[in-house]
């Protein structure tokens, strides 16, 4: 039995313009699931979570199924063709129905455990169905009118490389209004999922190079602020300034339903 994913004709004919326009749709978050879920994703998961995020309309109801295929997937997010690929796509949906991750109640009273990823069924013929877990809607749906959301474009998010600028950019991105978030040095570890290292080895492994990729390749610029007790690290603040937009003459114009906009 030929139980293989295949590629699908109708995405192998998706024209650059039609690709790039995807790209510009925007992801859109409550912002306690930004900096209070505590989240272990790999960057491959982290983006396709935002992929599925970009495809609600802010005047959605409900989570509603998305169709697609693996490879519209692999175009648009950038991860690559053939079966290599493909099987890593699927491995990282199989990864994102299983995992659970606790986050603070919608109604602040407690933590409760929610997780990704509700419904993935795959066709041997390349097609996909879609859904994100009905946990998560009241962190995605309604935003405008509750407020207190961070949304960025889903352009920004495919050109960073690691995990740790991923999880970095939108940490920023929720803080932008103030020009500053930050918080102990055990918060930011276990944000980032570095509990168990030293702030030296976490700050050079991995902290300082997602701040180089994320004012590098992004809208923002952050500098990073250390408070100290004696001599040891107590609290890292991240001071975030925007930077001034240039406009691209021909630029594909942003689709109507632009979280941006609101």
């Amino acid at each position: 039995m030929d139980n293989t994913i295949k590629v699908t004709s109708d995405v192998q004919d998706m024209s650059e313009g039609v690709i790039e326009l995807s790209k510009e749709y925007t992801v859109a978050k409550d912002n306690k699931l930004v900096q209070k879920a505590k989240i272990d994703l790999s960057e491959k998961e982290l983006k396709l979570i935002d992929w599925l995020i970009s495809k609600i309309k802010p005047d959605d109801k409900e989570l509603l199924q998305v169709n697609t295929s693996i490879s519209e997937i692999n175009t648009v997010l950038g991860f690559g063709s053939g079966g290599r690929n493909i099987k890593q796509t699927k491995e990282a949906l199989l990864n994102l129905s299983n995992k659970g991750f606790w986050i603070e109640s919608e109604d602040n009273s407690g933590i409760e455990i929610t997780r990704w990823i509700d419904e993935v069924s795959l066709k041997y013929n390349g097609k996909a169905i879609l859904k994100l877990h009905s946990k998560l809607a009241p962190y995605l749906l309604q935003l405008a009118e509750k407020g207190n959301y961070t949304s960025y474009y889903l352009r920004t998010i495919i050109s960073l490389k690691s995990k740790y600028s991923l999880l970095l950019y939108q940490l920023a991105k929720s803080g932008l209004h103030y020009g500053v978030i930050g918080g102990t040095v055990e918060e930011i570890q276990e944000y980032f999922g570095h509990k168990d290292l030293s702030w030296g080895t976490f700050n050079g492994r991995y902290l300082k190079k997602a701040i180089e990729e994320v004012n590098s390749k992004t809208d923002l610029h952050i500098d990073m602020l250390l408070g100290k007790n004696g001599r040891k690290i107590v609290r890292v603040e991240f001071r975030i300034t925007k930077k001034i937009r240039k406009e691209v003459s021909g630029k594909i114009k942003v689709p109507m339903h632009n979280w941006l906009d609101t």
